[in-house]
């Protein structure tokens, strides 16, 4: 029986080769496109995220060194017998009160309760003889030096002014134990702003992060929001929003979705507490939006599919037109593309003599990988240059730092490791140390009746005198307030003395037609013996500081011990 319904032809070798060699090219071009990038992914993520821990790292720094530094002076204050000598209640203590606030502006209340928790002596009289005795901060500073975590106010709520951004008033807690002759009398304690946070988020924060919508968020030891920005803390605290969950052994930054739903390119990073006391367990997170960190990657990626989607267009039909002696050049640039697809150097597709149509497929080919590596060169240097921008940011803040603004001297942060660097090579080579500790007399007077700007005017122009009058060796440091501080190596005691009085004699001589003329008083110490710290220098110099102010001002005096009774 003859077969009515014979099988039907196969379609040429040409067609087949055609739609075999089509298809080839369509995932040639699929696979350069998804590989680069893949490749371009990775290395923005892994840019950005440098930038990012470099945000969170230099905020939780300065965070830290803040903490310290609020903490040092409370430990400074309860440690200076003579300042508690007159009562609880005395004008010494109240110009104290005072000070702190003028060295602090974020402080909001300052006070000093007896054993029993009543206030003594306030900050604008705020509850004096009321009792704070179940507040933690008076517990807790009964025994020690401690730093409380971020808390609502209540005692002070109805008492303060509300905050310009409309949130509740709330306070970090300072304090510790005012003991005289072995005999505790009170606790010294402090509330400070949490609007210092926000000074210093802006402040460690480049212009050119904002702009690329980099945010930075603080939780606290168990997850909780504690500072947002934008002011929208307390709103996102009420509404739940906890620590994000990175993945652990996370290095770097990591896509993680956030409380809004959207994904964001995240960095983490644990407070760089200075010591155990001020170790509050704070996270800083730093955060960019995934859309924004990965658009020039979505951009090169939408550029290299649709160059990739015409070159396998023009490769498919120019295929069909040499079908015939495509078998072992198609062979050859297949290999090329797994050689591109592999990211070998150098590899390229190959030219062919078998045709004029191959050789032009070669080209389209070559001149689409030229495009594409061009785009990737391109997004690579823009990510370049915009790391170097941070970085040169980041470099900027972190001079910023160690730098007093106000007066361009060496602030605290940068003087302490100095200090202990030139203390340690003096105790090794057995060589004198002074230290000078300089305040500037009745200095509340010229803020109160000329202005905080002029207050300014005549700190710089003592900054400027130190500068102009010492060595170049010596170090000059403004260390809070009206108090600037001097390192003096291969000094003693009378050589320290000597200086010291000259500087009094050169800033007693400065005219200035608003406010005429103004003093300083300075405390001298000096290194003795070998086994003299830095705190200790600090102490008797503050020591003898206050000794020339109690005999009149104008005038220096070098530490001398009490003599054992």
């Amino acid at each position: 029986m003859v077969d009515r319904h014979p099988a039907p032809h196969p379609p040429s070798l040409k067609i087949q080769l055609t739609l075999v060699f089509g298809t080839l090219v369509v995932l040639a071009s699929l696979v350069l496109t998804y590989g680069l990038g893949e490749m371009l992914r990775g290395r923005v993520r892994a840019d950005a995220g440098r930038s990012l821990v470099l945000v969170a790292s230099n905020a939780s720094q300065v965070l830290a060194a803040g903490l310290q530094a609020n903490a040092d002076i409370v430990s400074s204050l309860v440690r200076r017998p003579e300042l508690w000598q007159g009562g609880l209640a005395s004008p010494q203590v109240r110009q104290a009160v005072d000070l702190i606030h003028a060295a602090q502006p974020a402080t909001m209340w300052v006070g000093v309760a007896d054993e029993h928790g009543t206030v003594q002596s306030a900050l604008g009289g705020l509850l004096e003889g009321q009792s704070v005795r179940e507040r933690p901060w008076f517990q807790q500073g009964r025994a020690q030096l401690f730093v409380g975590d971020l808390h609502p106010a209540k005692l002070l709520a109805s008492l303060l002014p509300p905050q310009a951004s409309g949130e509740p008033l709330r306070f970090l807690d300072y304090s510790g134990p005012v003991v005289v002759d072995g005999r505790h009398i009170g606790v010294l304690g402090v509330h400070a702003s949490w609007s210092w946070a926000a000074d210093i988020i802006g402040t460690v924060l480049p212009a050119e992060a904002r702009d690329l919508g980099i945010e930075i968020f603080i939780f606290n030891e168990a997850g909780n929001l504690i500072y947002a920005p934008a002011g929208q803390s307390q709103k996102l605290a009420d509404a739940g929003v906890r620590l994000p969950s990175i993945p652990p052994g996370t290095v770097g930054a990591v896509v993680v979705p956030w409380y809004d739903g959207a994904a964001y390119l995240t960095a983490g990073m644990k407070l760089a507490a200075r010591a155990p006391v001020s170790d509050l367990g704070w996270t800083i997170v730093a955060r960019e939006p995934a859309d924004r960190a990965f658009l020039e990657v979505k951009e090169a990626t939408r550029q290299a599919l649709a160059i990739g989607l015409l070159t396998a267009l023009i490769g498919s039909l120019l295929a069909g037109l040499a079908a015939h002696r495509l078998s072992t050049d198609v062979n050859r640039m297949a290999r090329a593309a797994r050689d591109l697809e592999a990211d070998v150097p150098n590899a390229r597709i190959p030219r062919t003599a078998g045709s004029a149509e191959l050789q032009t497929l070669a080209d389209a080919l070559g001149s689409m990988t030229q495009r594409l590596v061009g785009a990737r060169n391109a997004l690579e240097h823009q990510v370049r240059e915009r790391t170097l921008a941070l970085e040169a940011a980041n470099a900027e803040l972190g001079r910023q730092a160690q730098t007093d603004a106000l007066t361009g001297l060496l602030n605290r942060r940068a003087f302490d490791p100095l200090l202990e660097r030139t203390l340690a090579d003096a105790r090794r080579n057995q060589r004198p140390l002074s230290i000078l500790m300089i305040d500037a007399d009745h200095f509340k007077r010229v803020n109160d009746a000329f202005g905080h700007g002029v207050g300014d005017e005549v700190l710089r122009m003592l900054a400027g005198v130190l500068r102009l009058r010492l060595r170049a060796t010596d170090v000059v440091a403004r260390f809070g307030g009206e108090e600037f501080v001097v390192l003096l190596p291969e000094t003693g005691m009378e050589d320290g003395l000597r200086t010291a009085r000259e500087l009094i004699e050169t800033i007693a001589g400065q005219h200035h037609p608003v406010y005429g003329t103004i003093t300083v008083s300075i405390g001298v110490s000096t290194c003795s013996d070998g086994t003299t710290r830095a705190a200790d220098l600090l102490r008797r110099a503050d020591e003898a500081l206050y000794r020339a102010k109690d005999q009149g001002r104008n005038r220096a005096c070098g530490y001398e011990p009490v003599a054992p009774a």
